[in-house]
């Protein structure tokens, strides 16, 4: 595979870019999109594979718990943002590790 490596100017307008960046030729012709969400995710995926080991994971059953707790409370109060979405998993993994948490993975 070959390697494109970016200028600190152009890496930077990736990484905070809240989108898909179009990549132009110097003549403004598009080349392809980059999305920085997959970019990252496939950094991820790569030093994961990198560093084999225990990690933590969410069975099926906790997923599906969460998401559950997570629409029951969304019922209750309404629409919430993501800081209190953050803090509400917080607590539903504090308070029933059994129910919402991940477990240990050997990989």
């Amino acid at each position: 595979m070959t390697d494109l490596v970016l200028t600190e100017e152009q890496t930077k307008l990736l990484t905070t870019a809240p989108g898909p960046v179009t990549v132009r030729d110097p003549s403004g012709a598009a080349l392809g999109i980059l999305d920085p969400m997959d970019a990252a995710a496939l950094a991820r995926h790569r030093q994961r594979r990198a560093d084999p080991g225990p990690r933590l994971v969410y069975s099926r059953q906790s997923t599906k718990a969460m998401l559950d707790a997570l629409q029951a409370e969304r019922d209750r109060i309404g629409p919430f943002n993501v800081a209190y979405m953050h803090e509400f998993v917080r607590s539903l993994e504090e308070s029933d590790p059994e129910r919402y948490g991940p477990t240990l993975q050997n990989s």
